[in-house]
């Protein structure tokens, strides 16, 4: 082994939230076993470790990988945890790329996920209209399968450093709801906006190609 993809984590940010030792047994002292584990080796090493859109705060602007990271949920601030322990590893055999990754939707995605949890809302669904919670809000969305692209890509060129990884392109949870998964009226629950989407203008100068 040579080259290690990290994408072990506990993701729910609710559930990290209320189970926070579990959020930091896995997304926390899981990186240090795993570097620890890379120190104990002599060979050259190279990981990915998938982080998250979670350890920004909220912007109206584009994010770049230098915005400020001010996680909101303990979820992000365990994955902001998880870099700083990759980034202060000084072993000369080990590189690394840790990849931010925004909103991502996939068919055999799972609960409490945005897109599994509406069209399980729409099979129970009665009324002709969809109550949308946060709706206005503003994600960068990408499916799970143009993202793993990416990583191969990035895998290939064996690119080093820390990168956004997303569209690029901001659109409502509503608009990405009736866009994707249903053409129903629906009804936002709330008039809260937060906005979060990707500069993603490292990633097109190392060449990568977004699908």
């Amino acid at each position: 082994i040579n080259f290690i993809f990290h994408f072990a984590a506990y993701t729910s940010v609710e559930k990290s939230n209320i189970n926070k030792k579990k959020a930091y047994n896995t997304n926390i002292l899981g990186v240090e076993n795993l570097i620890k584990s890379i120190n104990q080796s002599n060979r050259k090493f190279f990981l990915f470790f998938a982080s998250t859109s979670h350890v920004y705060k909220f912007s109206k602007k584009l994010v770049t990988e230098k915005s400020v990271t001010l996680p909101i949920s303990y979820y992000g601030k365990t994955k902001l945890i998880g870099e700083k322990i990759i980034r202060s590893n000084k072993n000369k055999n080990f590189d690394y790329f840790i990849g931010r990754i925004f909103s991502i939707f996939h068919s055999m995605q799972k609960k409490p996920f945005l897109y599994p949890s509406i069209k399980e809302k729409i099979k129970k669904l009665k009324s002709k209209k969809i109550y949308i919670e946060n709706g206005n809000c503003i994600r960068d969305f990408s499916n799970a399968e143009a993202i793993i692209k990416i990583i191969f890509q990035v895998y290939k060129k064996r690119i080093s450093g820390t990168y956004n990884i997303g569209s690029g392109k901001g659109i409502s949870i509503k608009n990405f709801v009736y866009k994707n998964i249903s053409k129903k009226k629906y009804i936002v629950s709330n008039n809260k906006i937060s906005i979060s989407v990707a500069n993603i203008n490292k990633l097109k100068k190392a060449k990568i190609k977004l699908i």
